[in-house]
């Protein structure tokens, strides 16, 4: 006599929500969805949730806007894309990226770019301090990586940079650079190109040039050289990578290859003041090679240059201002 009363909802059916206005709702929400498409994601032309109910009561029905608001976020959140953290096996994948930086050279403030690889498996970060990002420092820094770790990945993940990609065809078909689909035949390990404005499908690296960037360069960036801010990267990464499995993972990895050639190779004239050009910036040699050809051998960071079989002279290579 004291206890409420009690209902068993759990069999209640609807009895205003029928079939033709859920079948009107879907209606509703597919041209929402057509108009997005057209539009573009960020377009201001979306209908609210109380206009949806406006328009179904102005077809004749007798209908909640609570009850509508309900089944409107029921049916959008069913169609949205779930993402499931993926696991991997030691040796598998390797994520490739490039992320900027801005640093103080002396009283000047640079732009630089960092390449990091990383290792999901191992739960590994490698970084690399460049002056552009072309593609020989895209290619060099490949050649970086395996050389330090002492071997390779069965597979290396990308997202869709002009060093990856040398054209689109159609809306899906991709041409990949011809030099990193060399690099990666002579490696022996596979191309996957994630799809456009698709992070997560390379969540570690794309995470890990943030982590690289704020846990390296937040408290200090001010150096006087870049080979001392290059130097400073490379010490903090050995600390941030001392929890890592990465030498675990080193017994997984495929072979040893000999370093990939990534040097281009012309011929060069050297003038009456001892000097060859390449790209526009004057190189010192001999002075005995006046008005000889030399062999220049130009890589992401320095310029070799060799007389006769014998290398005669080295430079660092200069990078113009943009």
């Amino acid at each position: 006599l004291v206890d409420g009363p009690t209902y068993d909802c759990s069999t209640r059916k609807c009895r205003k929500y029928t079939p033709e206005i859920d079948a009107l709702l879907e209606k509703i929400l597919e041209d929402e969805d057509t108009k997005t498409k057209e539009l573009g994601d960020g377009h201001k032309q979306k209908l609210t949730q109380v206009q949806i109910h406006s328009l179904i009561v102005n077809e004749g029905y007798d209908i909640g806007r609570s009850t509508i608001q309900a089944h409107i976020n029921e049916k959008r959140n069913r169609h949205k894309e779930a993402y499931i953290k993926q696991e991997y096996e030691f040796g598998e994948r390797f994520e490739y990226d490039f992320g900027e930086v801005k640093l103080m050279i002396g009283d000047k403030k640079k732009k630089f770019y960092i390449a990091v690889i990383g290792s999901p498996a191992a739960r590994f970060r490698w970084a690399y301090l460049y002056e552009t990002s072309k593609m020989d420092v895209f290619l060099e820094s490949h050649v970086r990586f395996f050389e330090m770790i002492g071997g390779c990945y069965k597979e290396g993940v990308y997202d869709n940079m002009r060093n990856v990609v040398s054209k689109f065809i159609g809306r899906n078909e991709k041409e990949l650079n011809p030099n990193l689909i060399r690099l990666a035949t002579y490696y022996g390990f596979s191309l996957n190109v994630t799809n456009c404005f698709s992070g997560n499908e390379k969540g570690f690296v794309e995470s890990s040039v943030k982590w690289v960037r704020n846990s390296v360069f937040a408290s200090r960036y001010r150096f006087e050289s870049y080979e001392e801010a290059a130097e400073y990267l490379e010490e903090k990464l050995k600390e941030l990578n001392k929890d890592s499995l990465i030498e675990k993972e080193k017994e997984f990895l495929t072979p040893y290859m000999p370093p990939y050639q990534t040097a281009q190779i012309s011929s060069n004239c050297v003038n009456k003041y001892s000097f060859i050009t390449v790209d526009g910036n004057f190189y010192s040699v001999p002075d005995y090679l006046c008005e000889k050809s030399v062999v220049v051998k130009k890589t992401a960071t320095a310029i070799n240059v060799y007389y006769k079989d014998t290398h005669v002279a080295s430079h660092k290579r200069i990078v113009n201002e943009k």
